[in-house]
């Protein structure tokens, strides 16, 4: 048995604009209020998932989450009329209008945190048991999000839509409790190195707070959260290892760890600035990598010689999404145009193609999460599970090329392509959004 890891987007809901509300997130707060196009990018994040779909049959999406939140809008002192709170809300206080009406949850890599049973205590996949495998299930610990106004609203219809989503060997659990002492971003502060399911992963924990903190902007992750998610899922002191962002790339804008660090199976690829005070613990990880898998962990630390912070939180090279296919020995890697346009970047990357680390590059188009701060990475949730589960995922989770055909023909048909914020104050504008987030779910629940 082996380990193959289930690729999970959501896609872009109608209501997608920006709002600049991302905590130390440069492009959200750059593009804030700027016009933004939800059918492109509906379409951008819907040709992604295709494309990872042909190549490993193992794409899984599911519908934008509901919009707006009337809720959290009355909750905040908003009365009367549906049309009245957006109006107030408008007036009042447009960010909370925005927060109200956000897609943010599109970005799907801030959804949970995930360990496979055989990480565990007591894990099971490398028994060779099927009903043990059957019974063991990989850990999925749903992200609280508390560090933002707009994506406190997520957490409950992720929980649901994860439970919907995924195959019963996958245990989805509430967000941590405790307020901002915990908050939790999910897998972009979280890297998992291994490759089979016979011998436990690494599970890498990057946090912000605590001493040295960033001058201009909030850590988005707590010590204290990583903490209490690798209790949670029962993995052994041995093969967790906590490592501090570096406030100097939090204030460039690396908000997640994700911005300046990417992970797969055997490769850690990192910016030297993404941690501070890590070289001996970096070192630990390599040698536990080799006494568990009796080879040498892939690493490689990119110096603000041969790529800038600010490169790299403007290109997202470390964001880039790495996808393994069954034929090939090497993995290949979806990277944004950003990266194709910038020399150093490119540079790099193709480096790293013609030494073997990858197999191939493939760039797409996916400027409008971009200008809102996210790349391909951002957009998908790594799943790994144990490969004789495959037969039990839910077959309408996964994107085939009729469901394809189908979201394309509802996006171009219903989405619109210019929205401002004076447009989210519309009562009839989210009428339609709601008939057309009813269309994708109705096609997203089907198994045809």
């Amino acid at each position: 048995m082996s380990l193959v890891e289930l690729q999970l987007d959501r896609l872009v809901g109608p209501t997608h604009h920006f709002g600049g509300l991302g905590v130390g997130n440069l492009a959200s707060q750059k593009n804030a209020g700027k016009s933004s196009n939800p059918a492109a990018a509906a379409l951008q994040g819907l040709e992604k998932m295709r494309m990872v779909a042909a190549w490993t049959q193992m794409q899984l999406v599911t519908p934008p989450q509901r919009r707006p939140d009337f809720q959290l809008l009355r909750g905040l002192g908003f009365s009367g009329t549906n049309q009245d709170v957006l109006k107030q809300a408008l007036e009042i206080a447009p960010q909370l209008l925005s927060a109200a009406t956000g897609c943010s949850a599109m970005w799907t890599a801030n959804a949970a945190t995930i360990s496979p049973a055989s990480d565990a205590i007591n894990g099971h996949f490398n028994r060779g048991d099927q009903q043990a495998n059957l019974n063991a299930q990989t850990e999925l610990t749903v992200a609280n999000l508390v560090s933002s106004i707009h994506r406190t609203t997520e957490p409950a219809q992720t929980l649901q839509d994860l439970r919907t989503a995924l195959p019963p060997s996958c245990r989805v659990t509430a967000e941590l409790p405790g307020g901002t002492a915990m908050r939790d971003e999910g897998a972009a502060n979280h890297m998992r190195l291994g490759t089979s399911s016979k011998q436990p992963g690494i599970h890498l924990f990057v946090y912000g707070d605590g001493d040295p903190l960033p001058t201009h902007h909030q850590p988005r992750q707590s010590r204290a959260a990583c903490e209490a998610i690798a209790r949670r899922h029962r993995l052994p002191d041995e093969n967790v290892f906590f490592l501090k962002q570096h406030p100097d790339a939090i204030d460039a804008g690396a908000f997640h760890n994700d911005v300046v660090a990417m992970s797969h199976q055997d490769r850690l690829i990192h910016h030297t600035a993404a941690f501070i005070d890590a070289d001996v613990i970096l070192q630990r990880v390599e040698h536990r990598y080799q006494q568990l898998h009796d080879r040498e962990l892939i690493r490689i630390a990119v110096p603000a010689e041969s790529l800038s912070l600010k490169q790299a939180v403007a290109t997202y090279l470390f964001n880039s999404q790495i996808i393994s296919t069954p034929s090939e020995v090497a993995p290949r890697i979806i990277c944004t145009r950003q990266v194709e346009q910038d020399p150093a970047a490119r540079k790099l990357v193709e480096t790293w193609c013609a030494e073997g680390v990858f197999e191939s590059i493939h760039y797409v188009d996916l400027d409008q999460s971009m200008s809102g701060g996210g790349g391909p990475a951002c957009l998908r949730l790594r799943i790994p599970v144990s490969d004789d589960l495959i037969d039990t995922i839910p077959s309408y989770s996964r994107l085939t090329e009729a469901k394809y055909e189908q979201l394309r023909t509802h996006i171009e048909h219903d989405y619109v392509t210019k929205l401002t914020i004076e447009d989210l104050a519309r009562v009839d504008f989210h009428q339609h959004a709601t008939e057309t987030q009813q269309k994708l779910a109705r096609v997203l629940t089907s198994n045809h």
